[in-house]
């Protein structure tokens, strides 16, 4: 039996007994790595469904619906625009083809997966320039060097949680900022339940290294990732600015090189995950950027198989099958990114999540063990140790992610398993209040 099998007994019976939901600081960090897993599947002869306005609770009339067929990148096959009730119909031609069916309302793309002949529910949301209070539940960047070039990955997840609903829509929704001498290599962005879609930077004029991507950022979880490259140097200070208030940062690199923050007690390190050493920074909500730190020596991310060439094709890339907005830009020049591309990367930021999830946690119970008395450390000792338990949640939330990307597990069973392994970490987390 390996370690994560009592953990999933465990979950199971509280499955069994009905578990709650998790904290929301949980369930935002597990929508982050669930972000990475969907399905797709054939179209019937025609597609029925409705649209409905969620910011005005009243159905989208005179929207444009269009079946985009994903084949070779995604190719217009039928257009039709909603009724009065919000109603559509469309004729499909290519059958054995995967498709998906695209509203624009106020000039936002809202996408969802056509599975059989399921009627569809799609929903919209009315547009504005800008939301107040926006911020990312998490931000995590990844570096490693060959020694010639320094490739970094940084990826933010912001969160839009308008009352009523709307969507943020402009040319300035995300800002990127590059370290001098750094040069691009992709960007992309993906909104809740849609796909990975490349997007063009846009420099300001006259801020060298300041960048903007329209990308709308719809109710939920919007994510951006951006890589580049810059010259490897002995050792590279980073000031990273952000874009919007992160609550939970970390850097990730190949154990050999050399992490060294720039403020005391910046950031800790939990240790290894997946090959990588995780720094994790201390402080909580970073406004305009994370704490300095310097970078040096050599080593390559190692590939994981077993996670990316088992993965179907487009699985990382593809909506799932739910209701709701899609995430391909409004923008003319936005098309899907090359499925192996964010693939390949998706176990990665899998294992920064849960790493994160864990090193918080680990520095709860580590403060709460400081406030016991010197004479009750024997009998806190004795009551056992929560690092084994931490570290099977970990694996037991890496390897039910694995699944759902490889098809290996069921909705229902994912859905059941994830809600019992909120209330096992709830559980976890109590054990330290008095």
């Amino acid at each position: 039996m390996d370690a994560t099998s009592p953990v999933r007994y465990f979950l199971v019976g509280l499955r069994n007994q009905g578990a709650t939901t998790c904290s929301s600081a949980v369930s935002s960090m597990l929508l982050l790595a669930c972000c990475f897993s969907a399905s797709f599947a054939f179209a019937a002869d025609t597609i029925t469904g409705t649209v409905r306005n969620q910011t005005t609770a009243r159905p989208a009339t005179g929207d444009d619906v269009v079946l985009l067929r994903l084949t070779e990148g995604m190719q217009e096959e039928a257009r039709t625009k909603t009724d009065v009730q919000g109603a559509f119909f469309l004729k499909v031609s290519a059958t054995n083809a995967r498709h998906v069916v695209r509203v624009l309302h106020q000039g936002v793309n809202y996408d969802q997966t056509v599975t059989g002949d399921v009627p569809l529910e799609i929903k919209v949301f009315d547009a504005v320039p800008r939301i107040s209070g926006l911020n990312g539940n998490i931000g995590i960047v990844r570096m490693e060097s060959d020694g010639n070039v320094l490739k970094v990955a940084e990826m933010y997840a912001i969160t839009n949680a308008s009352t009523p609903p709307v969507t943020q829509s402009g040319p300035h929704n995300f800002e990127i900022f590059l370290p001098e001498k750094a040069a691009f290599d992709s960007v992309e962005a993906k909104g809740p339940e849609g796909i990975w879609t490349n997007v063009p930077p846009v420099a300001l004029p006259g801020q060298p290294g300041r960048y903007t991507v329209n990308f709308p950022l719809r109710p939920g979880d919007t994510l951006f990732k951006f890589a580049y490259h810059l010259p490897h140097q002995a050792a590279t200070t980073f000031h990273l600015k952000l874009a919007y208030p992160i609550k939970s940062f970390a850097v990730m690199h190949p154990p050999s090189m050399s992490f060294k923050a720039l403020h005391p007690s910046a950031f800790m390190s939990p240790g290894v995950t997946n090959g990588l050493q995780v720094e994790q920074a201390v402080t909580k909500t970073f406004v305009s950027q994370v704490p300095a730190f310097e970078i040096s020596g050599i080593g390559m991310v190692q590939p994981r198989t077993s996670a990316t060439q088992t993965t179907p094709p487009l699985a990382a890339a593809g909506p799932a099958n739910t209701a709701g907005g899609g995430a391909v830009d409004h923008g003319v020049n936005a098309t899907p990114a090359p499925p192996g591309q964010s693939a390949n990367e998706g176990w990665v930021v899998l294992a920064a999540i849960f790493a994160i999830l864990a090193t918080g946690m680990f520095a709860y119970w580590r403060r709460r063990r400081k406030l016991v008395p010197t004479a009750q450390v024997k009998s806190v000792k004795d009551a056992g140790n929560p690092q084994p338990l931490l570290v099977a949640l970990k694996e037991e939330l890496f390897q039910l992610e694995t699944d759902r990307m490889r098809g290996c597990i069921s909705v229902e069973e994912y859905t059941a398993t994830k809600q019992a392994l909120g209330h096992t970490l709830q559980r976890a987390m109590k054990k330290g209040k008095p």
